[in-house]
């Protein structure tokens, strides 16, 4: 019988603080495969050096992707936000997204998967061309962006953050995060989740994402679905 395939991801990765520490323990205790979104220019040198030696002891348990560049916001007030869009070059978008791409390939090596994440799931025409010229094989926003091609395309079509007026990541109770995952589940395709442990502020808010991921492991556990990275 076919099942659900799932991918999870955490977005804006960039520092060790107490938040990432906590979550990414419990996840590889209950063996919950990741894909990191790693801003590039932001990386401390402390969460490259755990991230390569996670990667090296839990190779199924993670992925290292790159997630834009600076994570910056070009978009006008009344646009939606975006690093890679509209308001900004061919040459520009080509020159954040190559040295972006060299400073993942530079700290992980073979270590990273090699994909791109844009922030804020923005991006237009010239992204999609780049991500193509460059030969990235993998793209992952909040909806399809390619149809045909060398790009493999895996939208994360559920948040697990809802988000303020300004696009701040708020974290969602338990209940609103199995519900929107059961709505997108379906046999035999690819379901995105994505969350920001940094949206995480209260002891309440990590014991609901524990408590959903601990429901995600159960159904996987049952066989009901079947949890995956992008370099699966």
């Amino acid at each position: 019988m076919s099942v659900p395939y799932v991918f999870i991801r955490d977005d804006d990765v960039w520092i060790v603080d107490d938040n990432f520490l906590e979550l990414f323990s419990f996840l590889i205790g209950k063996k919950i495969p990741v894909i990191y979104g790693i801003i590039p220019v932001r990386l401390d040198t402390l969460m490259a050096k755990f991230l390569r030696k996670a990667k090296r002891e839990h190779p199924d348990l993670l992925d290292i992707v790159q997630h834009g560049y600076a994570h910056e916001n070009y978009a006008l007030r009344e646009q939606a936000k975006y690093e890679f869009g509209p308001g900004r070059t061919y040459q520009q978008q080509y020159g954040d997204i190559t040295k972006g791409r060299a400073i993942i390939k530079k700290q992980f090596g073979q270590l990273m998967t090699p994909g791109f994440i844009p922030p804020y799931h923005g991006y237009d025409q010239a992204t999609l061309s780049i991500i193509d010229k460059l030969h990235i094989p993998l793209f992952s926003a909040g909806k399809k962006a390619f149809t045909s091609g060398n790009v493999l395309d895996f939208p994360a079509q559920v948040s697990l953050n809802k988000y303020s007026k300004n696009s701040t990541p708020l974290p969602y109770d338990l209940r609103s995060m199995l519900t929107r995952t059961l709505r997108k589940l379906e046999p035999g395709k690819v379901t995105g989740l994505v969350y920001h442990h940094r949206a995480i502020k209260t002891s309440d808010d990590m014991k609901a994402i524990k408590d959903f991921f601990r429901v995600v492991a159960y159904w996987r556990d049952q066989g009901r679905l079947r949890l995956v990275l992008f370099s699966d």
